[in-house]
């Protein structure tokens, strides 16, 4: 016997493997193309479970909670029963990735540009549950500092720059 894909010689009697066979069979029946458009230009969906496109996905992903207060983030269902640093941990997250290009640039203080982090300039603890996250994670509020600098500005062993502050 030979296989029905590759013409190799097999025992078995259609495929030699099972790559062979789901080739084969994907040729035959292609996966079907999801019929749904966008919910907001009316372009093709990514796939049958969205309904955006990649670009509105990208743009709703990005901008999902920043009109939410932080009060708002810890009342939802999926956060409400967790430690207050797991959420600061998320608040956080936000920030790196809305921010992401602040990453790239060097430490403010001391200008070691191989691995930067961003800090917040006033901790997360000190706002009230009314702000949003946007405000939080502004860039008003967030610089990029070095591991080193960091933990010196954690620990109140170095201060910003006046420039910085203002």
């Amino acid at each position: 016997m030979n296989c029905l894909n590759c013409g190799q010689e097999t025992s078995n009697p259609k495929f030699c493997s099972r790559s062979c066979s789901a080739t084969y069979t994907n040729k035959l029946i292609p996966k079907r193309k999801t019929k749904k458009t966008c919910i907001i230009c009316g372009e093709p969906v990514m796939s049958y479970r969205h309904n955006r496109c990649q670009l509105h996905w990208d743009e709703y992903k990005n901008n999902k909670y920043k009109s939410k207060t932080i009060g708002e983030y810890r009342n939802m269902s999926s956060v409400k029963d967790k430690h207050l640093s797991w959420i600061h941990t998320h608040i956080r997250q936000f920030a790196r990735s809305w921010l992401k290009e602040l990453t790239k640039l060097p430490c403010a203080i001391c200008g070691y540009d191989k691995h930067v982090e961003l800090a917040h300039i006033k901790p997360l603890s000190s706002f009230s549950d009314s702000e949003l996250l946007s405000v939080v994670n502004s860039k008003d509020n967030v610089i990029q500092l070095c591991r080193n600098c960091h933990w010196e500005f954690n620990n109140g062993l170095i201060e910003l720059p006046k420039i910085l502050e203002s």
